[in-house]
């Protein structure tokens, strides 16, 4: 699976799986509304992040796929690619909100 540690990827994986930043047992996690850990902000979790040098890997369509990893781990694919659901880009992605928004449901 391939790993990243950028910032938004991370935030916009979160974001459309509902999940938030936490530290659980002391170490970095996104949870689910229900699941142990404690709930910090962005800034912290990233912060240890780079802190103990982990990078995520995750299928953006799956909510159970994240996992943080050791950053260079040999077997490790390259960086998550950085678009949404199907391979849409950001901004398309920005779109179809705004689309839904209005009340305007494009198709998927």
């Amino acid at each position: 699976m391939p790993t990243t540690a950028d910032r938004g990827d991370i935030i916009h994986f979160a974001g459309r799986h509902r999940l938030s930043p936490a530290l659980r047992e002391g170490a970095p996690a996104l949870v689910a509304v229900g699941d142990p850990g404690q709930r910090v902000g962005w800034t912290e979790l990233f912060a240890e992040l780079r802190a103990r040098k982990l990078v995520a890997s995750f299928d953006p369509e799956d909510p159970t796929s994240f996992r943080l990893v050791p950053a260079g781990a040999s077997g490790q694919g390259g960086a998550a690619p950085a678009h949404g659901p199907g391979g849409r880009g950001a901004l398309a992605e920005a779109r179809r909100f705004l689309a839904a928004l209005r009340g305007r449901f494009p198709p998927a």
